[in-house]
């Protein structure tokens, strides 16, 4: 038996999912609540639950924030988030915060099972255009959003150290001394609030770079 919570704001879609997944004979919903807060108010669970659906945008406490919570409450269980688009800024946070899957509520209640079945067998769960979002984010070039702020030498800099290159391999590359490559990077960590070299290639690589406002 699949036991299955829901927390969705909207009361239709709540009990749509509820009465669609509770037609499946090997599956069970234990609760079904419209925000955190009406979930924090139930008594203590001590079943397992294997699977949680968690709107994105919940009242109160986001479908984000809740995230970590409910995994400390329920560490083996998957959690899928639910949406009606495909905002990139909430399915990178979501997966950062451990999310285990992410269906855009335009599909057919069908999808979402099948999503489920999919989380539980092999981990993870994504709409097609949930993934193709991943995709073009993983493809994005994380240097394009700071170009306007660094210089050109600047910018040229950090494609080389993406490249793995070394100051002293950068510094015949561009002609320069290693002392003018150095000089260079240290206005970068500057401008990239970074401490190292190593802490500006490793967020190179994660596509994790802002610059400070």
């Amino acid at each position: 038996m699949i036991n299955i919570g829901i927390i969705e704001d909207n009361y239709f879609q709540l009990n749509s999912y509820k009465e669609f997944l509770e037609d499946f004979q090997d599956c069970r919903v234990v609760f079904a609540c419209k925000s955190m807060a009406a979930f924090r108010e139930l008594p203590a669970y001590e079943i397992n639950v294997h699977i949680i659906l968690l709107d994105v945008t919940l009242p109160g406490e986001t479908g984000i924030q809740c995230i970590y919570p409910l995994r400390r409450l329920f560490p083996e269980a998957r959690i899928i988030m639910l949406s009606a688009q495909d905002n990139k800024a909430d399915i990178i946070a979501s997966i950062k915060e451990g999310a285990h899957g992410y269906l855009l509520k335009t599909g057919r209640l069908t999808e979402i099972y099948q999503g489920m079945m999919d989380a539980l067998n092999f981990g993870s769960t994504l709409s097609p255009r949930v993934a193709y979002q991943l995709i073009r984010h993983m493809n994005e070039d994380p240097l394009q959003q700071l170009r306007g702020r660094l210089t050109e030498r600047e910018y040229e800099l950090l494609h080389l150290l993406k490249e793995g290159h070394s100051y002293k391999a950068m510094a015949a590359r561009l002609h320069l001394s290693v002392f003018t490559i150095n000089h260079h990077l240290k206005k970068i960590y500057q401008k990239l609030n970074v401490s190292s070299k190593s802490e500006l290639v490793s967020r190179l690589c994660l596509n994790n770079l802002q610059l400070p406002l």
